[in-house]
Order: C-alpha cells, then structure tokens, then sequence
C-alpha cells in the first residue's frame, strides 16, 4: 500500500472518530447541514479546477468517474468545515475571530502544502497554495453565514 493510500485511510478514520466525539448531538441536524452543503461547494468547485487544469489529483479513489480527490473534497474538508462552524465564537470580540480563523487556514495551508510536495494526492497545475487556501476561507465561511441563516429564519418561524 502506498503512502498516499495510507493518508486517504487515515482521513476517513480520524473522520470517523470525531464525529461522535467533536458533534454535539443537541447540533446534529445542524452538523448535517454544515457537512452537505460544503460537499456541494466542494464538489463544483473541485470538478471546476480540475477541468480547468488548475490542479491535478494523480492519486484519487475514482479514478474513471472523475478527476477530483473523493477524500479530501467529500470527506476532509466538510469535516473541517462542519467543525470550523460549530465551534465558530460568533459572540466573541474581531480579535478572538480573527484567531480563529487563522488557526483553521493555517491548519488547511499546512495540510496542503504537505499533500502537495510529498505525495501524489495534489498536485498544482497553473493554481498555488495561497490562492487554494484563500478559496477555502471563502467556503469556509459562505457555509457557515448560509447555515447560520438557515437557523435564524428557522427560529423567527417559530417563534
């Protein structure tokens, strides 16, 4: 097995494991809604860099179906975003936010930069680290303003 595959294996399991532990259950529904609608997000724009050979994924688990990364995009990524919105301190102050987020970014900017200089996971075509981890920040937090949208309207129905 090679080290690419390991790295994929050990995704879905760390994945796995924090789900029960890191997803409240009173903010299950929630979590579902955070993790479906970054995969959307994720699966477009995914599919739109890889066609526009923005980057390349020699190492996929779907190899004829599509040229994007099933782990990172469907499974990695919403996990981090799901996390990223629920533990998001939407009532602190700009400075504790602002921390916040550069602990997540940097977070994903290490992780890519490491998946893309030593294994054939990713690989960047006519695309760089900054712009990938700058697109991410902006579905990072377009998920979390829709989700907490969702809920607001939600709540003003019903109440």
């Amino acid at each position: 097995m090679t080290v690419e595959r390991v790295i994929l294996i050990a995704i879905w399991i760390v994945c796995i494991i924090l789900i029960p532990i890191k997803i409240p259950k009173h903010r299950t529904r929630e979590a579902v809604l955070l993790f479906l609608s970054t995969q959307m997000v994720a699966w477009i724009m995914s599919l739109l860099l890889v066609e526009w050979q923005a980057i390349a994924n020699p190492i996929r688990e779907f190899p004829a179906a599509s040229g994007s990364n099933f782990t990172n995009n469907y499974i990695f990524f919403p996990m981090v975003s799901t996390l990223f919105a629920l533990y998001y301190p939407s009532r602190n102050s700009g400075v504790i936010k602002f921390f916040y987020h550069l602990r997540i970014v940097l977070f994903l900017a290490i992780y890519l930069t490491l998946v893309s200089s030593f294994t054939d996971i990713l690989k960047y075509v006519h695309f760089n680290i900054v712009l990938h981890t700058v697109l991410l920040w902006l579905v990072l937090n377009a998920v979390r303003t829709y989700v907490e949208w969702f809920y607001q309207r939600k709540i003003q129905k019903e109440g």
